[in-house]
C-alpha cells in the first residue's frame, strides 16, 4: 500500500528529460517574439536553427534519444495519409469559402515576389514554405507534443498548439484562429500516425492551396 503511494506520488513529477523539453520550448517560444511573426513564415534561417536544429540537438545530445523519437519517422502510413487527406480537403473548402464568401479574406497575407511569377511561385513552396512546415511540425508535434505526451497524454497536443498560436497572436483573428485550429488537426495526424511527415505535408498542401486562392483573388482585383 505505501509503495504503492510513493509510486503514484513520484509518478506525478516532471522527470530531467521533460523539464528539458519544457525549457526548450519556452526559449523558443521568447525568442520567436523577438521576432513577429508573420502569416507566411519568418525568418527561414531563424526558423532552421530555432525548429529544427536546437531540438534536434537537444534530443541527441542532451537526451541521447534518436530523432524517431520524435517523429521522423514512417509511423502508420495508411493512418497518416486517410487522416491527411481528410484534413487538406476540410481545410481546403474551409479557406475556399473564407476567402471567398465573407469579408475575413483580406485579413490575410501572401509572401512578396510570389504573385506575378509562376516560377516565383514554385520555389517559394518547395524550397521555403515546405522546409518551414517540416520545421515547425518537429518542433511542434514531435519534439513538443510526442516528447511529453508519455506525461501529459492528450494535453500535450492542446499544449503544443496553443503555444504555436500564440506566437501569432499579435496579428489578425483570422490568422490565429487558422493557426490554432490547424495545429490541432495536425497534432490529431501526428498522434494517430506517430509520425511529423505527414502532418508537415498535409499543412503545406493547405497553405499552398491557400497562397493560390489569394494570387487568384489578387489577379481578379488587377483587371
Amino acid at each position: 500500500m505505501t509503495l504503492n503511494f510513493i509510486e503514484t506520488k513520484n509518478s506525478k513529477k516532471f522527470t530531467r528529460r521533460e523539464v528539458l523539453i519544457g525549457f526548450c520550448a519556452v526559449l523558443v517560444v521568447l525568442v520567436s517574439l523577438f521576432f513577429p511573426q508573420t502569416a507566411y513564415g519568418e525568418t527561414f534561417w531563424l526558423s532552421f536553427l530555432l525548429f529544427a536544429i536546437f531540438p534536434a540537438a537537444s534530443a541527441a545530445y542532451i537526451l541521447k534519444e534518436p530523432i524517431k523519437n520524435f517523429g521522423i519517422t514512417l509511423g502508420k502510413p495508411r493512418i497518416g495519409i486517410l487522416l491527411s487527406a481528410a484534413v487538406v480537403i476540410v481545410f481546403i473548402f474551409a479557406n475556399y469559402y473564407l476567402l471567398f464568401h465573407t469579408k475575413c479574406g483580406g485579413q490575410l497575407s501572401i509572401a512578396r515576389g510570389i504573385v506575378g511569377s509562376f516560377t516565383a511561385f514554385l520555389l517559394f513552396e518547395m524550397f521555403i514554405s515546405l522546409p518551414l512546415h517540416f520545421f515547425w511540425e518537429f518542433f511542434f508535434r514531435g519534439f513538443l507534443q510526442l516528447g511529453l505526451e508519455k506525461k501529459l497524454g492528450i494535453f500535450s497536443l492542446l499544449l503544443a498548439a496553443i503555444l504555436q498560436a500564440f506566437l501569432f497572436a499579435k496579428g489578425e483573428w483570422v490568422i490565429f484562429s487558422l493557426i490554432l485550429f490547424s495545429s490541432l488537426a495536425a497534432g490529431l495526424i501526428a498522434r494517430q500516425s506517430r509520425s511529423i511527415l505527414y502532418s508537415a505535408l498535409s499543412l503545406w498542401l493547405i497553405s499552398m492551396s491557400l497562397d493560390i486562392m489569394i494570387i487568384r483573388i489578387v489577379h481578379q482585383i488587377a483587371k
